[in-house]
């Protein structure tokens, strides 16, 4: 019997046309022989099925080319004439978003509520690890190597810009990182060698985010990242990879686009640091994924700086869903997505809790209060 998968993408990110391709390759590997699919696009609040499964649609997207369907009582259903009827009926959904309410636990906590298994993390995995503060403070309590950081608000960056400067060159140094708490993808992510640089840095990444952080920068240093997901009882740990930044820092640019076209980042397979050092960091994705209850596939990034290690940041929907940096195992995208989606299934089955039970509290309720008008 084939299990019926919801793939949802898009929705309202700076990450969404991202989130479209790799739902388009998603599409394009999924084991049709094993699953019926109704890929599902959100797009300013809505979700629109029928014809969002051809990038040329998304070029111009026109929602009235589209059924917009609403997700509620476990289904995606039709509203026509006033009346509501079921359209689809996923068995788990497959989630494809990068940033925004798909990846920081808007999207999951929705599918929580309808009884819909996701392949991905939970909504409280899913939110504190897209927040960069957030992550932060775990990574630490976790015993987890981090950079000194410091966080900030748009309101200390646009009510007293001089006293942030002048925290930040006393507590920091030069050359330091500013980050928008809630984004991916390097986006309004700026990089500062003087106190100009630094200003600009803290205006532009202020106009992307309310919660900012400030990080002390890395010099001569590798990007490195490894990704995991669960196999039924069986943490999967990918090879690491060692993306190829033009700049300081791997930029947005340098993973999507290369001359107006989309394009892979160069990326060194295992990363360039070495037998120990790639060992370690495998080791601690898992400890990570572990720790943190991760779910789906999540890729941990980190900052090697000769042979010290540092977490940087967890995407909990990667690119692509990471799936090359599995290839090597012996683990082709079309295997990937059907160990995600059975892994949904499964989990939620053998994991079922009491989630309410009848009490007499109402029945027993003698009033004793009025409502004021």
């Amino acid at each position: 019997m084939r299990r019926k998968v919801a793939v949802f993408f898009g929705g309202r990110s700076l990450e969404s046309d991202i989130s479209t391709i790799t739902a388009m390759q998603v599409l394009r590997h999924i084991d049709r022989s094993k699953f019926i699919v109704e890929p599902t696009f959100m797009y300013e609040g809505g979700f629109y099925v029928k014809g969002v499964d051809d990038l040329a649609s998304f070029k111009a997207f026109d929602p009235a080319l589209h059924m917009r369907v609403i997700l509620a009582d476990g289904a995606l259903n039709s509203v026509k004439r006033g009346r509501i009827r079921e359209y689809f009926k996923p068995d788990v959904a497959l989630v494809c978003c990068h940033g925004g309410e798909g990846e920081n636990g808007v999207l999951q906590g929705l599918l929580e509520y309808n009884g819909i298994p996701s392949a991905s993390s939970s909504l409280a995995a899913s939110a504190y690890t897209m927040d960069k503060l957030t992550s932060k403070r775990l990574f630490d309590a976790l015993g987890l190597p981090i950079l000194p950081y410091i966080p900030l608000s748009s309101e200390d960056v646009n009510g007293d810009m001089e006293g942030v400067l002048d925290r930040l060159e006393e507590k920091l140094g030069y050359p330091v990182i500013v980050k928008p708490a809630s984004l991916g993808s390097s986006i309004g992510i700026g990089a500062a060698n003087d106190r100009s640089e630094l200003k600009f840095a803290l205006e532009v990444s202020s106009k992307f985010d309310r919660r900012l952080l400030a990080e002390r920068m890395l010099v001569d240093f590798k990007e490195v990242n490894c990704a995991a997901f669960r196999d039924r009882d069986r943490i999967i740990v990918s090879s690491t990879e060692q993306p190829v930044s033009a700049g300081a820092f791997l930029s947005f640019d340098d993973k999507y686009m290369s001359g107006g076209k989309l394009s892979e980042a160069g990326r060194i397979m295992p990363a360039d640091i070495g037998v120990e050092l790639n060992e370690r960091v495998r080791q601690t994705t898992r400890y990570i994924y572990e720790a943190l209850e991760l779910g789906g596939v999540a890729r941990v990034d980190y900052l090697v700086d000769g042979d010290r290690l540092y977490v940087n940041e967890i995407n909990t929907v990667p690119g692509s869903l990471a799936f090359y940096l599995f290839e090597e195992g012996g683990i082709d995208f079309a295997s990937l997505i059907t160990s995600l989606i059975s892994n949904a299934c499964d989990y939620q089955a053998l994991h079922r809790t009491l989630k309410t039970f009848r009490t007499q509290v109402l029945s027993r309720f003698s009033g004793g209060f009025k409502l004021k008008k």
